[in-house]
């Protein structure tokens, strides 16, 4: 009995580790659009059984952020504009929803300090010119904003959404790129500011603004 509980256990836990870095690498943008994730090959860099790796890959189709192949296996997804643009509509409506509930909580100031250290994280990335690294901060200023907001229901259902962070145009110079950035952590900053000082209108119109216009990884 304690051996098959064991077996279950260590299952879900490399379901969950597939899970959680496989979703991370699909948002930031580390696998490329149209990529097929082979299961023998990823469950040897993840050091995990196929089986747990090929329930996660289940679970992250049903999030919206794989898809299957006609003739099987599993891919990153190829969007158009128009996906893109209701993905950026849906996460938006979660997060200004977060907002609305973090003023109701009326949390102290030092509650936002992980927002904070943040902003300080993705200005260090930007000046390191460490894209990748930026879009992870980017994702997890996001993720931490809504956590803010107490509901369990809500970081849910924004945790098992397809929340494509990475936008990065093909025809954007570094210059371009390097000015989308400082764009993002400027808005960040201030959609910080406005959530302390209790402005949850002003933040909310903030960030509506910012989800309508995807910089280099918003």
């Amino acid at each position: 009995m304690a051996t098959a509980e064991n077996s279950n256990n260590a299952k879900l836990s490399a379901r969950q580790k597939c899970y959680d870095v496989l979703r991370r690498m699909l948002i930031c943008g580390q696998i490329l659009p149209g990529s097929r994730l082979p299961e023998v090959e990823w469950s040897e860099r993840l050091e995990v059984h196929r089986g747990g790796l090929r329930e996660a890959l289940v679970l992250l189709e049903h999030d919206g952020l794989l898809t299957q192949g006609e003739k099987g296996g599993f891919f990153a997804p190829i969007l158009g504009d128009f996906e893109f643009e209701e993905i950026m509509q849906a996460r938006c409506v979660l997060e200004t929803g977060a907002i609305k509930l973090i003023a109701a909580r009326q949390l102290p100031q030092s509650a936002f300090q992980p927002l904070l250290d943040l902003c300080e994280t993705m200005q260090r990335l930007h000046e390191a010119a460490i894209e990748l690294g930026f879009c992870e901060a980017d994702f997890m200023f996001h993720q931490t904003l809504v956590s803010l907001s107490g509901n369990s229901r809500l970081i849910q259902m924004y945790s098992h959404s397809a929340q494509l962070i990475f936008n990065l145009s093909p025809v954007d110079t570094v210059e371009v790129a390097r000015s989308k950035r400082a764009q993002t952590m400027n808005e960040h900053r201030e959609i910080c500011r406005l959530v302390m000082a209790g402005k949850t209108d002003q933040a909310i119109q903030l960030l509506e603004r910012h989800m309508s216009q995807p910089s280099v990884s918003d």
